[in-house]
């Protein structure tokens, strides 16, 4: 794990963020216009945006020389479903994509270093945030999908005000189910994973429930 000066400025995280809110934007007006066109086209698709609470088990690998820790993790998603209708019917396929932002306790560490004299515990905890797309296929009330995009983790922890973890964004994947139980409500269940830097990864284990509007 890569110790810093707590001190050090994240102006890099303060760029990706604003990034991040322009991508929402975007995603926000390129499927409202979506919905627009489709409405010309005599409704041969239909479109949802949902807002999902997922919570569940974040596993954390942050280094060699640290065992894998888990805990909490909880996350916020506004995402939007494009359903393509198959036939007379609404099983087909599912195109669509999201913005999360989320927090997760990373677990408790111990770091020794004799050539330093250092030898302390400390925990870590983060906020994330990311983007996302998203394909899946509608199967009567069930739509199992995968997920690809990129996440960003601000890493706070230490044991005293000199020291503390780096930020780490990258690579982000998943696979779920998602179960309708009625036109607006729905449950999901899905493995999401974070891989950051070869020393930086998180695999998390999610339920959550989402309604569709």
């Amino acid at each position: 794990m890569e110790i810093q000066k707590r001190n050090q400025k994240y102006s890099g995280s303060k760029i990706k963020i604003a990034a991040l809110f322009v991508i929402a934007a975007i995603f926000t007006f390129a499927f409202t216009f979506a919905n627009i066109s489709k409405a010309n086209a005599y409704n041969l698709s239909y479109s949802k945006f949902y807002l999902a609470l997922n919570g569940g088990i974040g596993n954390t690998h942050i280094g060699s020389g640290f065992s894998n820790k888990s805990g909490g993790t909880y996350n916020l998603t506004l995402g939007d479903n494009y359903h393509l209708i198959n036939g007379n019917n609404n099983n087909g396929v599912v195109l669509g994509g999201g913005v999360l932002i989320g927090y997760a306790d990373n677990g408790n560490y111990s770091y020794n270093n004799n050539y330093l004299s250092l030898n302390y515990n400390f925990s870590v905890h983060s906020v994330y945030y990311g983007a996302f797309l998203k394909g899946g296929y509608d199967y009567d009330n069930f739509t199992p999908f995968v997920k690809l995009g990129y996440i960003n983790y601000a890493f706070v922890g230490g044991s005293n005000n000199y020291y503390s973890v780096s930020d780490e964004g990258g690579f982000l994947y998943g696979v779920g189910v998602k179960y309708s139980f009625t036109p607006n409500w729905g449950v999901t269940a899905q493995y999401m994973g974070a891989a950051m830097s070869s020393s930086y990864r998180i695999n998390n284990y999610l339920i959550g429930i989402d309604y569709s509007f």
